[in-house]
């Protein structure tokens, strides 16, 4: 039976929930012995990937990737992590801020799978559609 990286990465999370720091690193030297015994190292950056996914789902921790085309300020930090903590159900959100200046103006934002363009650039594109109809 073929493990997928999915599998391996939630038990590796279960089998470190609750452990101190000597006993996760005996856990994860171990786990590093099994993958190379069935020939799955190339699958460990896809593993922690996905490891990472399974404990923020698991701690109530939501990633925000937000592409603006200038540093966030504060104020509209604030408001986002707001917005996705209620949207989410989110105990803690963690907002990872991208420069794009190609995107105008406005922010896009990306939680998992769902994105909320509030570009200008995408504005102006809907815009321009609306107009030519």
């Amino acid at each position: 039976m073929r493990v997928t990286s999915t599998q391996y990465a939630k038990s590796l999370y279960e089998a470190t929930v609750d452990k101190s720091h000597s006993e996760v690193d005996v856990l994860v030297s171990n786990f590093v012995k099994v993958l190379a015994k069935n020939g799955q190292m190339r699958l460990k950056n896809e593993i922690l990937q996905k490891f990472e996914k399974v404990a923020n789902l698991k701690n109530g921790i939501v990633v925000a990737e937000v592409k603006s085309c200038e540093k966030l300020n504060s104020e509209l930090v604030d408001k986002l992590n707001s917005f996705i903590k209620v949207k989410y159900q989110a105990e803690k959100v963690v907002i990872e801020n991208i420069i794009d200046e190609r995107i105008g103006g406005g922010v896009i934002v990306k939680v998992g799978d769902e994105i909320f363009n509030g570009s200008i650039t995408n504005q102006l594109r809907t815009l321009r559609r609306h107009l030519t109809k």
